[in-house]
């Protein structure tokens, strides 16, 4: 993925559509600009992230921007040329920080503190673009536009924003799911009878009915192996923090205390707890997690789901952690009968951890965990203002519906020239990368045998944009009737059927991976379906790309994106699998020991960096730098050829007005702005901890110095930070 899950979504750049922000910014009030742009029709204004258009002339409207007029042409070019002249530090030397000098100036005019903001960029202003057009929608009235579904989806959003009206009601309603799976020991007291919690049963039978994966379940998966059907898998829960490094590393303590905090509060307002024994009940879970979190996966080693996945027996997984755990009733009670087919242990180290904690930890503090995992999906502290209110529901209805917002954003937003144009550079970058495989003196390190089976690969590969129009949401919503007024009722209607669909699974045949919502705020490539696919958010006009921006703008901040995810396909886990998208060692050991070398290069340049005043780690994981190093020299390869292929013709629109770098230039600072960014300074230590993607500035740094035509565009002298003599190549 490009992005940056651990901190959210990702990270980057900050151009607030010209769609949107000309419109929205016609009250004259005054602005003080960095830029004049142009002083015959009209002053451009740029402050921040906010784009506003002083008009001399006749008022510009949002339907004039989608005018191929002289006017309106060069309004959004001289747009941009501001935009990107106001984030360069054009004094600092690019030969020594290039990301210095594309973005010095970002955080001072993005900056996160000043926005009240964990981070801003790109892929942060993207989001709030997609969002207000989401939230116009969400509170307009039913119209005819609107599916069935889609009115299901508004009374959604609708009832979380009633929320406040559940009041004390709420606390009852969280005493009766309780209820329905016995007794929280926290709410009984002394009176609580630990003789007669099972809490295998109790975890397995909240799992059947709603879902929830608490301490650890058996669920329905697409099987990664084959590829053609569905199976069960045993393992871990998912935990509240989203990796190992969280919960054991000193210097994340502060994440710990957070989530600690926040369990607290849910205890007190939604179970009523006083607050010395929410604090103290608080502690005791998140002690709990933090025992748990010990048999995670660390996201810093190199991790292949299916070689961390066995398949088993029931009676085999069963007879490794009896009596501790018993899988036999598990497995039963989560599936709702017997199983006598094989099925997946994933990550045997958390089982193995797990039989030990579980020993040493009273069926007490069991018991008011799992029954706070099973709420916990159903609170919402309702939030002070109703601007927050609005974000706090527009990010639920995300989590259950993001399909749904995204299908509907694309039928109402869907620009179809751009989507063809996007669709033209994949294929453009598809057979750049298959030109390079093909070619004789282009990556020699792999073998020919292994390099045509990378080709199959490459040509089965397939790119989409996530807009979902041949997904069935009448089958989805079979029996779902959501009302405006209760969110809780809503929320528990769809994880009992959300549960019930998933379990039907198992004997048909697989579908495509769901991948969560992240999937609609970055591209990804898909292992099991050798597929790219890439949000609706990023379609928006004018903040990425547009016809009238020079094509080294696109080139430099969309194709290394796309090109990233291709390398995907290669690298050091997307290369186990085969061009299907069935888990299968293709690669010859020599070629594969050739891949070893170029990896532990990337380990060690990377490791070599300092973040915030702090050197990184050695990670052994490169996916992440090995895509975004093959990625960006894909692109700019694409992009020569497609300038080249442009001889002849008029080129006048790559030269973007008072901006004096030539189009290969552009191509570069384009690809360092995509990754400005400015991060709140407590959150710093997330990026570095758990997150497999580098901070922004690495990411440009450490890519723009393993290659050369870059130091030959800025005229790097050899030895310079930006042009060290030993460069790490591997696509």
């Amino acid at each position: 993925m490009n992005g940056q899950p651990a901190i959210t979504a990702c990270n980057a750049f900050s151009f607030l559509g010209a769609e949107e922000q000309i419109w929205n910014n016609q009250s004259g009030f005054e602005i003080e600009s960095r830029h004049r742009a142009m002083r015959v029709l009209y002053n451009i204004c740029l402050i921040g992230h906010v784009l506003s258009v002083c008009v001399w002339g006749a008022p510009t409207t949002k339907e004039d921007l989608n005018q191929d007029t002289p006017y309106i042409t060069e309004l959004l070019r001289q747009a941009k040329a501001a935009e990107i002249e106001s984030f360069m530090d054009q004094k600092a030397d690019p030969c020594s920080d290039f990301y210095t000098f594309s973005c010095g100036n970002y955080d001072r005019i993005n900056s996160a503190d000043d926005v009240d903001e964990i981070q801003t960029g790109m892929f942060i202003t993207l989001a709030k673009g997609y969002d207000r057009k989401i939230q116009e929608i969400l509170n307009t009235a039913q119209d005819s536009r609107d599916t069935p579904e889609d009115t299901q989806v508004k009374h959604f959003y609708q009832s979380c924003m009633r929320i406040k009206e559940l009041n004390s009601t709420y606390i009852a309603k969280m005493r009766k799911l309780i209820a329905e799976f016995g007794t929280m020991p926290v709410l009984e007291g002394s009176s609580w009878k630990e003789e007669d919690f099972d809490w295998v049963g109790t975890t397995a039978r909240i799992s059947h009915r709603y879902g929830v994966k608490a301490i650890f379940a058996a669920e329905v998966l697409k099987d990664l192996v084959s590829n053609q059907g569905n199976v069960i898998v045993v393992g871990e829960q998912n935990f509240l923090l989203a990796s190992r490094s969280l919960y054991i590393d000193n210097s994340t303590l502060m994440y710990r205390e957070s989530i600690r905090d926040n369990i607290q509060e849910v205890l007190r307002r939604f179970l009523a707890l006083n607050v010395e024994l929410a604090k103290q009940t608080a502690k005791e879970l998140v002690d709990f997690e933090v025992e748990l979190a010990q048999g995670m996966v660390d996201d810093m080693d190199i991790q292949d789901i299916v070689e961390l996945s066995e398949l088993l027996t029931v009676d085999e997984i069963h007879k490794r952690y009896a009596p501790t755990l018993d899988i036999k009733r598990l497995v039963f009670i989560s599936m709702g009968g017997p199983i006598s087919e094989p099925i997946y242990e994933y990550n045997k180290r958390y089982q193995q951890n797990l039989v030990e904690v579980i020993k040493r930890t009273p069926k007490r503090t069991l018991a008011n965990y799992i029954f706070l995992r099973l709420i916990w999906d159903v609170i919402r502290i309702p939030d002070e203002t109703p601007k927050k209110q609005k974000a706090s529901c527009l990010q639920s209805t995300k989590e259950f519906f993001f399909k749904n917002l995204d299908n509907l954003y694309y039928r109402r937003y869907n620009n179809e020239k751009h989507s063809i144009e996007i669709y033209k550079m994949w294929q453009l970058l598809k057979s750049t990368f298959n030109d390079t495989l093909r070619s004789s003196s282009s990556l020699d390190w792999i073998e020919r045998p292994t390099r045509n089976l990378a080709i199959a690969k490459l040509e089965a590969m397939t790119f989409e944009i996530s807009n979902y129009v041949g997904e069935n949401f009448t089958n989805e919503f079979s029996g779902l009737n959501l009302q405006s007024f209760d969110f809780v009722e809503n929320v528990i209607q769809i994880k009992v059927l959300r549960a019930r669909q998933k379990r039907e699974m198992l004997h048909k045949p697989a579908t495509s991976m769901d991948g969560g919502e992240e999937i609609s705020s970055t591209p990804v490539y898909m292992q099991s379906e050798n597929a790219i696919k890439l949000p609706v958010m990023m379609l928006q006009p004018f903040y990425i790309s547009s016809h009238v921006y020079p094509s080294a703008v696109m080139f430099g901040t969309l194709a290394p994106m796309i090109g990233h995810e291709l390398i995907h396909g290669f690298d050091e886990s997307g290369r186990s699998y085969n061009a299907k998208g069935d888990h299968n060692d293709w690669w010859d050991e020599k070629s594969d020991s050739n891949f070893e070398k170029g990896r532990e290069c990337f380990t060690k340049q990377y490791g070599r960096y300092v973040y915030d005043g702090k050197q990184l780690k050695e990670a052994t994981a490169q996916s992440e730098n090995i895509a975004d190093n093959g990625g960006m020299r894909l692109a700019y390869t694409a992009y020569r050829k497609w300038y080249d292929s442009q001889l002849g013709k008029d080129l006048a629109k790559e030269i973007i007005p008072n901006l004096k770098y030539h189009p290969n230039q552009l191509f570069f600072i384009s690809f360092a702005q995509s990754w400005c960014n400015d991060l709140a300074p407590k959150y710093r230590i997330m990026q570095v901890a758990s997150d497999t993607h580098m901070p922004g500035n690495v990411r440009v740094i450490g890519t723009l110095a393993n290659f050369a035509p870059f130091s030959k565009e800025f005229n790097c002298p050899a030895g310079s930070p930006m042009n060290p003599s030993k460069k790490c190549i591997l696509y």
